[in-house]
């Protein structure tokens, strides 16, 4: 109903190459010589079914559709007949290779109750289906007898018709090529070839050794700010009046965690630490790793249209997004997936913004996903899960299209060669292409080597500024 409501507020120029629409039609005639109805029915089945498959799949799934009893306008019906009776008037000139159905619809609007209006359904094309042709003659309508048919010319068996945006015309040599091309592509088959370029899946490890280093190097960071304990006497009157004018004139008071508060907020943030390491392996490993790039290669005969590769990563392997170093912003924290470091001890100043400094590891913002992060325009790739999913390219005869480039890391200790499923598909070309790809194992990394990598690399570039 719908889609009646659309064409009512359409215009004669928004018919499509999958669309087309009647404001009615007589299937029966006063004059039971006339067939023009038929004709133009039998006429749209043969175009909608001779479209070509990957063009057809753009819009509606592949489906063509005819409505009679409604344009722009206006609402005008259709004599409600049945299915079977009117399938039986048509089949005689379409065949029965084509798949359609009929159904009615009913308008209650703009005065009319219930008015019948008729939806012809035909299935979307397939490769290696026949040309269609007008199988028995249709002869024109009587002359002077029917004014719905615009072509009153014979219509002879074996006539091919096809389908163009608001109009279904006889077939012209290069419909008849590109028929042909959609027949033979039955006994063809989708042969591709994805090889491994460069690249290797890298295992990345957290050594508790080098963890507990870390650990303590930030502990020595932030407890070196602390005064030495109090020691002696308590402090006389005129000392403890002299802090107090110091706090009045500067604005200065004492930190209010006092040492041992701030001690005990070092070792919270110090465990948040040590399990939050691990969670910045895909941000770190998108920028250090070293990336694997592929080549497809097309083996068919036949210029194939958007190439769609997808790998099934093993279960603990993770395919991520790669990141150059030079377009990280330094200004915000690295590793991004680690909790903020205490404020220093100190004096606090009421009059100014209190601002944390950053640590050796630039402990940054809340780190949710590398997706989330900024990646290249350039990347195209979807990740689901352990899948991913490379962006479709068009592939021609004999030559081969390089893939965009991926990280994969895994923390299990892994060695040798990995083996990844891979499935390919074209939407010209019925089938799937399949294999497996043999990825090199690299030597286990340290996620802290990782760590000082990027930041090596961040100081080159900034010398290079």
């Amino acid at each position: 109903m719908e889609l009646v409501k659309a064409i009512r507020a359409a215009s004669a120029a928004d018919e499509l190459d999958w669309l087309e629409w009647k404001s009615t039609l007589d299937f029966r005639p006063k004059d039971k010589a006339d067939k023009s109805a038929r004709a133009h029915l039998a006429r749209a089945i043969i175009g909608f079914a001779n479209r070509q498959p990957d063009v057809a799949r753009r819009n509606a799934e592949g489906y063509g559709i005819l409505v009679v009893g409604v344009g722009p306008e206006g609402y005008h019906g259709v004599e409600e007949i049945d299915s079977v009776e009117l399938e039986k008037w048509i089949t005689p000139y379409v065949g029965e290779g084509i798949d359609w159905r009929t159904t009615y619809v009913h308008v209650s609007e703009e005065g009319h109750e219930r008015l019948p209006i008729l939806i012809v359904t035909v299935s979307p094309p397939n490769w290696g289906d026949p040309i269609f042709c007008i199988r028995k003659e249709i002869p024109p309508p009587p002359r002077g007898e029917s004014d719905q048919a615009k072509n009153k010319d014979t219509i002879r068996e074996a006539t091919i018709f096809v389908r163009r945006p608001g109009r279904t015309d006889r077939a012209r040599a290069a419909d008849i090529d590109r028929l042909g091309e959609r027949l033979l592509r039955k006994h063809q088959t989708l042969d591709l070839t994805l090889t491994v370029l460069q690249g290797e899946v890298t295992p990345v490890t957290v050594p508790d050794d080098a963890l507990e280093k870390a650990i303590n190097a930030e502990r020595e960071r932030l407890v070196s700010c602390l005064p030495r304990a109090a020691t002696g006497k308590a402090r006389t009157v005129d000392q403890l009046v002299q802090t107090l004018a110091s706090e009045i004139t500067t604005g200065n008071t004492p930190d209010p965690r006092g040492r041992d508060g701030y001690l005990k907020e070092v070792e919270l943030y110090l465990e948040d630490l040590r399990e939050s390491f691990p969670q910045t392996l895909p941000e770190v490993a998108a920028l250090a790793a070293p990336c694997v790039e592929l080549r497809l290669h097309n083996n068919t005969h036949t210029h194939l249209k958007d190439v769609q590769v997808r790998l099934e990563m093993p279960e603990g392997v993770l395919a991520l997004v790669p990141m150059d170093p030079k377009d990280r912003d330094t200004r915000q924290r690295f590793p991004g997936g680690l909790p903020e470091a205490p404020r220093p001890y100190g004096p606090v100043n009421k009059f100014t913004l209190r601002v944390n400094p950053i640590s050796p590891f630039r402990l940054g913002r809340p780190y949710t996903s590398v997706m989330s992060s900024a990646v290249p325009s350039r990347w195209d790739i979807e990740l689901v899960g352990t899948t991913a999913v490379f962006p479709a390219e068009d592939l021609r005869v004999g030559l081969s299209q390089d893939l965009m480039g991926f990280v994969a890391v895994t923390e299990q200790p892994l060695s040798g060669m990995l083996t990844v499923p891979w499935t390919a598909t074209a939407t010209n070309m019925n089938g799937t292409a399949q294999g497996t790809l043999s990825l090199p194992i690299a030597p286990q990394r340290s996620l802290f080597a990782l760590i000082a990598d990027v930041d090596d690399n961040d100081d080159e570039y900034q010398d290079e500024d």
